[in-house]
């Protein structure tokens, strides 16, 4: 290897050290975490829930679905009050029933889906 090729490989070793000290420190950017960087393969930070820890999958899966049909419950409450004001909130409803989020039947009532009873059916107003 000749003199430029040391350099090469000195300078680029320089490089990677300077990365991993701004890593460290909290200043380096996202192209330098990318080319830099190693990447964990396990998610370390998400805790596990207190059902899982007793041996209750089931119920955990169940609370988690409970949680996102509240949460539709709550949206589709808000669209519906925010019709009396405006169009926008009718475009924002009709978008949660395009996303199978809610369901209507008739014409004017519009429903929240719940996960936990399975997928909506594409019939008309039907789950």
């Amino acid at each position: 290897m000749g003199i430029f090729g040391i350099a090469k490989k000195g300078f680029g070793m320089l490089g990677k050290v300077r990365a991993k000290k701004k890593m460290l420190s909290g200043t380096s950017t996202r192209s330098e975490r990318l080319q830099h960087g190693v990447r964990d393969k396990t998610i370390s930070r998400v805790p596990v829930s207190s059902d899982v820890k007793r041996g209750h999958v089931k119920e955990s899966i169940r609370k988690g679905k409970q949680h996102f049909y509240i949460k539709n419950i709550d949206e589709v409450n808000k669209h519906v009050a925010d019709i009396k004001k405006g169009k926008k909130a009718v475009k924002k409803l009709k978008h949660m029933r395009d996303t199978k989020r809610a369901f209507k039947i008739g014409k004017t009532k519009t429903f929240p889906h719940d996960p936990a009873a399975g997928p909506i059916k594409t019939e008309a107003g039907s789950r």
